[in-house]
């Protein structure tokens, strides 16, 4: 009889916490990420499709539980490249919401916010950074998504030297791109690694005004008297675009190879151009694709995507790891984020991109990429990963 009243009162309660264990796990605070991705502008496309693979694969992970019961918050801002508006939006950021953690999709955003996320102690991924930001000790907090422009120009050189064509002993290649740091601040370190191949190393040109017919065609005439072999392109997929086609009217018969942030599914309509890039391409048959191809058919199967769109969803997969290596601590800190994110060690995404490893003397995520090129209106890869070491 005692042991039956004993199960009377137990059974309520048992009941009762059967009922609020779901709501326990919704009334935990969310995890806080903040994103300034330019929804306009020059990298407004490439912008706008890392923006749905940010908030796709939030939900993707929000609906199968979070991140150790947490829900993932994302708190996107559209960058417009104003410094007052920028540095606004950063303090709101990191007084009023508290984010854990920042992503920043334009280098110049980054080095103009880098200064403030070092003096907060606040880790921020950024899309790309120079490589004068991977050795940790000046940036501690800086971290990237992908290898650094002079990591990828060299894989260019790699592949150009050992592709050189069949009648090219010591091809010439030649630099073109924007005055912006992406664009410049990898030029004098490639040059000395491409002389170093037994590369025939031109001159680097600058295109100031890629959206006008009048820059394109200065740029290219320049081109066309350097007569190069190759041209390496460092722009965005929309400026490539464009000069690939005023250069297809001209008859330039140079070969192209584009930077990671200039080539994607924009350039399909020309074909033989190619391109360094470690993100797969939207719908490539690899294990990864398979969530994104799930998602992208139940939320919006009429859209169409581009590699950006892999590279925020693979932006959150690594961000939502380090929020759950850094939870079984007893107090959540953005430090312990940044230690969290020091700790990859071959981490994979089913080939999304090359395996993550980050240490706290090196902040790149890999130092490999494939190469690509165009045939027949899709993305071929050209190569398996080639890696320029650590």
């Amino acid at each position: 009889m005692l042991e039956k009243i004993k199960n009377l009162y137990v059974l309520p309660v048992v009941i009762s916490l059967l009922i609020l264990l779901p709501n326990i796990a919704v009334a935990q605070s969310p995890l806080k990420m903040g994103a300034f991705i330019p929804f306009s502008g020059r990298w407004g496309d490439s912008g706008r499709e890392c923006a749905k693979g940010i908030l796709d694969a939030s939900k993707w992970i929000n609906q199968r539980g979070g991140v150790f019961g947490r829900k993932l918050e994302i708190i996107m801002i559209d960058d417009q490249s104003q410094v007052g508006e920028t540095l606004a939006a950063f303090r709101k950021l990191n007084e009023a919401d508290r984010v854990l953690l920042f992503y920043i999709h334009s280098m110049d955003t980054a080095l103009s916010l880098t200064p403030h996320i070092h003096y907060h102690h606040i880790p921020a991924m950024v899309s790309s950074m120079p490589a004068s930001f991977a050795p940790s000790a000046k940036y501690p907090y800086i971290f990237s998504t992908t290898p650094t422009p002079l990591d990828a120009a060299r894989i260019a050189m790699n592949f150009i030297s050992e592709n050189p064509g069949p009648k090219t002993k010591k091809p010439k290649v030649v630099f073109l791109g924007f005055p912006d740091h992406l664009s410049r601040d990898f030029l004098d370190g490639i040059k000395k690694y491409g002389t170093a191949l037994g590369l025939n190393i031109g001159m680097d040109i600058t295109i100031s005004d890629p959206a006008t017919s009048k820059g394109i065609l200065s740029a290219l005439t320049t081109l066309a008297s350097n007569n190069p072999d190759f041209v390496y392109l460092s722009l965005t997929s929309t400026e490539a675009s464009s000069i690939l086609q005023e250069a297809a009217k001209m008859g330039l018969k140079t070969k192209w190879v584009c930077s990671p942030k200039a080539f994607d599914e924009n350039l399909t309509s020309f074909e033989g151009v190619m391109g360094v890039q470690p993100i797969s391409p939207f719908g490539e048959d690899v294990p990864g694709m398979a969530d994104l191809k799930d998602a992208h058919q139940r939320w919006h199967p009429y859209d169409s995507h581009t590699l950006s769109y892999v590279e925020g969803w693979a932006t959150v997969r690594i961000i939502a790891e380090a929020f759950g290596r850094s939870l079984p601590e007893e107090r959540l800190s953005r430090d312990r984020v940044k230690s969290a994110l020091e700790g990859f060690r071959n981490f994979v995404m089913g080939g999304l991109i090359p395996p993550v490893t980050i240490t706290a003397i090196d902040h790149r995520p890999s130092v490999e990429s494939r190469v690509f090129m165009i045939k027949e209106g899709k993305l071929l890869r050209q190569s398996g990963f080639i890696s320029v070491g650590r």
